[in-house]
C-alpha cells in the first residue's frame, strides 16, 4: 500500500473444536429449558420451577451459573494477562449477576419512580421508567470504566472488547427492548416473555463460550486467538461458524 493510505488490519482467528462442543452443550441445555418452559405453558409440566420466567427457577439458576463463570474467567484473564480491561468487563458481568439474583434495578427503580414522581407514558408504568433510569445509570458507569480501560488496552484486548460489546448489545436488546415492547404492546405476553428470557439465555451462553475462548489467546501481540465471528463494525452474530470444525476466520477491521 502507498504511504498515507490507511492500512486495514486483518486478524486471523481460529475456533477450537473442544470449546465448540462446550458451546453446543450450553445451547442444548438452553433449548431444553426453553422446550420445558413451553410444556409448562401448555400444562404438560406442573412445577413453576421449570418456567424460564420463574425467580430462582431451574433455568434462572443455570443463568446465574453462566454469569458467575464469565466473571471468574474474566478475572482470571485480568490477573494472568495483566489487562485491566478484562477486570472492567468482569465488573459489568458481576453487576448483571447481582442484578438478576437480587433484582437491583427493580428495587432501585421503584425508589427512583417514587422520588421523581414519574407519570405513565406509552403504556409504561412509573416503575418501568424508574427501572430504565437505574439501568442507564449503571450502564453509563460500567461502560465508562470499560471505555477508559479500552483506551489503554492492547490490540487483541480491544478486538475482544468489540466482540463483547456487540454481544452485550444483543443481550440488552432482549433484556430491555423486548421487555419494554411486551409491556407497551400488551398482547401475546407468553410469546414476548419467551423471546425475552430465551434470547437472554442463548446470548449469555455465547458470551460464556467466547470468554472461555479468550483463554486460548497466546500472550504474543500478533498471535491468533479464538473468536466468535463478529464483525468489528456490526452486530451480525455468525453462530453457524461457531458450530463448525476449526476453520480459519478472517475479520476485517
Amino acid at each position: 500500500m502507498g504511504q498515507g493510505k490507511k492500512r486495514g488490519c486483518t486478524m486471523v482467528l481460529h475456533l477450537e473444536k473442544k470449546s465448540n462442543r462446550f458451546l453446543l452443550l450450553f445451547l442444548l441445555a438452553d433449548l431444553v429449558f426453553i422446550l420445558i418452559h413451553i410444556g409448562f405453558n401448555l400444562g404438560l409440566v406442573t412445577s413453576p420451577l421449570f418456567s424460564i420466567e420463574e425467580d430462582l427457577g431451574y433455568a434462572e439458576v443455570y443463568q446465574y451459573i453462566k454469569e458467575y463463570w464469565i466473571v471468574l474467567l474474566l478475572l482470571t484473564l485480568a490477573i494472568g494477562r495483566g489487562r485491566f480491561i478484562y477486570f472492567a468487563w468482569s465488573l459489568l458481568f458481576a453487576y448483571l449477576l447481582f442484578d438478576d439474583s437480587l433484582q437491583i434495578h427493580e428495587r432501585l427503580g421503584g425508589y427512583v419512580a417514587d422520588a421523581l414522581q414519574f407519570l405513565p407514558i406509552l403504556q409504561l408504568r412509573p416503575q418501568d421508567l424508574g427501572e430504565l433510569v437505574v439501568s442507564l445509570l449503571f450502564g453509563t458507569l460500567l461502560f465508562g470504566t470499560i471505555g477508559i480501560a479500552y483506551l489503554h488496552a492492547d490490540h487483541i484486548a480491544r478486538q475482544a472488547s468489540k466482540h463483547l460489546f456487540a454481544l452485550v448489545l444483543l443481550l440488552a436488546f432482549f433484556g430491555v427492548v423486548v421487555d419494554m415492547l411486551h409491556i407497551a404492546i400488551r398482547w401475546g405476553e407468553p410469546f414476548w416473555l419467551l423471546i425475552e428470557d430465551g434470547g437472554e439465555m442463548l446470548i449469555m451462553s455465547v458470551i460464556a463460550w467466547y470468554v472461555f475462548q479468550l483463554g486460548f489467546e497466546p500472550k504474543r501481540e500478533l498471535a491468533d486467538i479464538a473468536q466468535l465471528g463478529l464483525p468489528n463494525s456490526g452486530l451480525d452474530l455468525a453462530l453457524d461458524s461457531s458450530l463448525m470444525p476449526a476453520v480459519p476466520v478472517r475479520i476485517q477491521s
